[in-house]
């Protein structure tokens, strides 16, 4: 037996290249902005406890979701406390800033405040994070980067009701971006902010795909529940969900989830909730399709394994892919169910088999060294 003699592969990867650096915001190195140019004070902001006082399905769906334990996950923080040992308090802020935008606005993060650690460390990207930002700061290819948000001073909470009732919790803006992807651009872009070094590139992934084309935006995916989801990618139209945001609350025209939902496999043990990393995998199991044929060859017998992007509107992997990684688990039995030919397995330390074929970005350097495996 040949190992994969024939592999087909039809994933869609983003090469890695260069391009300007990004302007740095008031929160250097990263592009996060204010309304006011400066720093925010924390009564600038609410805690999601308090928005779920009145949002309360939004705030459940919320609780439990990567954005919640954004500044949480072990993982994350095991990596952001390497980048700061290695690069100091600067690009722990980078890092921070999509991570815990409103820690960063309000420079809780990287000086400390001296004291405990406030909700806008331990909430990440929050309800108001996103409901505060006006705006999104084009900083990369037309579209967000490297936390490039434009975070408002004045009390306004943005969304995307046309109009809002009045309430007596803050005042309400209607806001454009808000039913757009580039408002995900401006934490799903990261770009090295001193090479240029394109690092992750999910937006543009999904700019130069069929999904743009479509008019489907991130929201129409990742707002919404799995099975609805499966339907936007079958039919290549965005969903509209009418319904009451909260049981008391006005019938609406659509109403989004709020479980951002993405495929990680690990979410579990990286803080999401069970019905969160549930949803993920199933996300996962709808994201790509798997055939594989073989054929004789003489003695030997080819394999071929066809992994098609069947419901993904970007690349399989996304995101980091240094740390993302596809690989194809193939194992071969005979009659009598007897092994006869594996790759791509695990091992009992959670190694992968380094023979698998494999699918991700390897960062190098100009000598073409990698610089983290």
């Amino acid at each position: 037996m040949k190992p994969l003699a024939i592999v087909w592969i039809a994933v869609l990867l983003a090469a890695t290249a260069h391009a300007e650096p990004p302007a740095h915001g008031p929160f250097p190195p990263s592009s996060l902005r204010t309304s006011t140019g400066a720093a925010l004070a924390p009564t600038n902001f609410l805690s999601a406890d308090d928005c779920g006082a009145c949002h309360g399905r939004h705030f459940k769906q919320w609780d439990g979701s990567l954005h919640s334990t954004a500044h949480r996950d072990k993982l994350y923080l095991a990596f952001a406390e390497l980048a700061r040992k290695e690069g100091g308090d600067a690009l722990y802020t980078f890092c921070s800033s999509c991570h815990a935008p409103g820690a960063v606005a309000t420079k809780e993060i990287p000086a400390g405040g001296g004291g405990k650690e406030t909700f806008l460390v331990k909430e990440g990207v929050s309800c108001d994070i996103c409901h505060s930002a006006a705006r999104v700061e084009a900083v990369h290819k037309g579209a967000g980067a490297n936390a490039s948000l434009i975070l408002d001073a004045s009390g306004v909470r943005f969304g995307p009701i046309e109009k809002a009732e009045a309430n007596d919790a803050h005042a309400s803006g209607f806001s454009g971006v808000h039913t757009q992807s580039m408002l995900c651009s401006a934490c799903h872009t990261l770009v090295h902010p001193y090479n240029g070094l394109v690092i992750e590139d999910t937006y543009e992934e999904w700019r130069r795909g069929p999904y743009a084309a479509a008019g489907i935006q991130c929201q129409d995916c990742h707002m919404r529940s799995v099975p609805q989801a499966v339907e936007v990618a079958r039919t290549m139209k965005p969903a509209r969900v009418p319904g009451k945001a909260e049981d008391g609350g006005p019938i609406r025209p659509d109403v989004h989830e709020h479980m951002f939902v993405g495929g990680n496999a690990l979410g579990a043990r990286i803080g999401a909730g069970p019905e969160h990393a549930a949803a993920a995998m199933a996300r996962l199991k709808s994201a790509a399709t798997v055939d594989v044929a073989g054929r004789r060859a003489g003695e030997s017998l080819e394999i071929g394994v066809t992994v098609s992007n069947a419901a993904a509107g970007h690349a399989i992997p996304t995101s980091i892919t240094e740390l993302r990684q596809v690989w194809l688990d193939v194992k071969v039995t005979d009659g009598a169910g007897r092994e006869v030919y594996h790759s791509g397995a695990i091992d009992e330390a959670g190694r992968v088999d380094p023979a698998a074929v494999m699918y991700h970005a390897v960062l190098a350097d100009r000598e073409g060294r990698p610089t983290y495996l």
